[in-house]
């Protein structure tokens, strides 16, 4: 109801915690590398190679973890406008798969005709679909085939389903699949579906995923069809 509409949203405040965690692992490797690195050079070896990849490598990775953090940060500002769906997962398929890149999917999109426009901050929606398109490239390693459809649903709400048909994900896995810095990727953050979950519930909808191992995964979207931000101004 209208009730909690102006309470701050309740998973801003949470992943400080869990950030300041995630941040320290590669400021603790990076710590030891340099003083690897210091003791190294102090005994004139020659071969500092490894130390400097590990410095690299952890400076990205406290970089990764910054820069989707700044998407959390920016949830809280700008303004709602009203976003043509198609044009949004046009966009969202051009940055999810860059022409230049030759992936083997082939992509279908079902709309129905004359669907209304969504009231959200430029950027959310694109930012939605490029995650779920995102993870559907790497589930099915470049390969395969995704469906995205969208059709009304009941009260004004528009339903987005993002199917693909790569190998699906365990049931275990399943139940942990949206929280933040839970991820089966070697290189992933885990913050991407966990960004997503927030993002949908930022304007009041919801997200579910159901997946059959061999079978594929399937997201389903339901946007209200008169969204409203839940932020404490």
């Amino acid at each position: 109801g209208d009730a909690h509409r102006n309470e701050p949203c309740p998973a801003a405040g949470r992943p400080a915690a869990e950030i300041a965690q995630q941040i320290t692992h590669p400021l603790a490797l990076l710590t030891h590398a340099c003083y690897t690195l210091e003791k190294a050079v102090s005994q004139g070896k020659k071969s500092v190679d490894e130390q400097i990849r590990i410095i690299r490598e952890e400076v990205e990775r406290a970089n990764r973890i910054t820069t989707e953090l700044m998407g959390y940060a920016q949830l809280s500002e700008g303004r709602v406008e009203r976003l043509d769906i198609g044009d949004e997962i046009d966009r969202a398929v051009t940055q999810a798969f860059p022409p230049g890149a030759k992936y083997e999917v082939s992509i279908r999109r079902t709309l129905e005709p004359n669907l209304a426009s969504v009231l959200m901050q430029s950027g959310h929606l694109s930012e939605i679909l490029v995650n779920l398109l995102q993870n559907a490239r790497e589930a099915m390693n470049g390969h395969g085939e995704i469906e995205i459809a969208v059709r009304h649903g009941d009260g004004l709400a528009i339903l987005i389903t993002v199917s693909d048909n790569g190998p699906g994900i365990p049931p275990e896995r399943l139940a942990s699949i949206f929280e933040a810095y839970f991820t089966t990727k070697e290189h992933g953050t885990g913050l991407g579906l966990a960004i997503v979950k927030h993002n949908v519930e930022l304007y009041g909808g919801s997200i579910s995923v159901e997946s059959e191992l061999g079978h594929g995964t399937r997201f389903a979207l339901r946007l209200p069809g008169r969204p409203v931000m839940r932020i404490n101004r």
